[in-house]
């Protein structure tokens, strides 16, 4: 039996490096971290902005109602004076709480319960016999002298007291 002869030939040092540990994540790693990034960004002021947006609708509702209220003080009928305050309060409603009081009838804005649910009661109480008021001079006009005076002075503090009341939403901080 022959025996062989031990091959002198030196073999190079095979490559080490796949067999380390990465110490860093790979490049896509950190792009899809900066898309993520990216997108939680504009969630948040995406978030933000119906809220300041939301806000600034209510107070330009609010001045047009004003104004629409100061409009209204020169009306000399009972019945015209009475349907622009309640168009005004309503319109107002409908912009600032998003209340569908602007396409309801008296009778039907009365019968939801839910109605105004994130306004203080006593302005509830106040907005409801306020508009009972304008629906008795709207819809069942006197033939005598009425006493027209307090109509605006009274829609004018219940809008204040309604533009005073914290929009749900900003409160909660979104």
């Amino acid at each position: 039996m022959e025996e062989t002869k031990p091959s002198l030939e030196l073999r190079d040092i095979p490559d080490v490096e796949p067999l380390l540990p990465m110490q860093w994540p790979p490049w896509w790693a950190w792009v899809c971290l900066a898309i993520v990034l990216a997108l939680l960004w504009l969630l948040i002021r995406h978030l933000r902005k119906p809220t300041s947006h939301a806000l600034a609708l209510r107070q330009l509702a609010y001045q047009e109602a004003l104004k629409s209220l100061e409009k209204a003080k020169p009306l000399q009928t009972a019945v015209a004076m009475a349907t622009s305050i309640s168009l005004t309060l309503r319109q107002y409603l409908a912009v600032a709480f998003g209340d569908p009081s602007l396409f309801e009838t008296h009778e039907e804005f009365l019968a939801r319960h839910n109605a105004l649910a994130d306004v203080p009661e006593e302005i509830r109480q106040s907005l409801s016999t306020h508009f009972a008021t304008l629906c008795r001079y709207k819809y069942a006009p006197s033939e005598g002298s009425v006493d027209l005076s307090l109509l605006v002075p009274q829609a004018t503090d219940l809008l204040h007291q309604l533009h005073a009341v914290p929009l749900r939403s900003a409160a909660n901080g979104s």
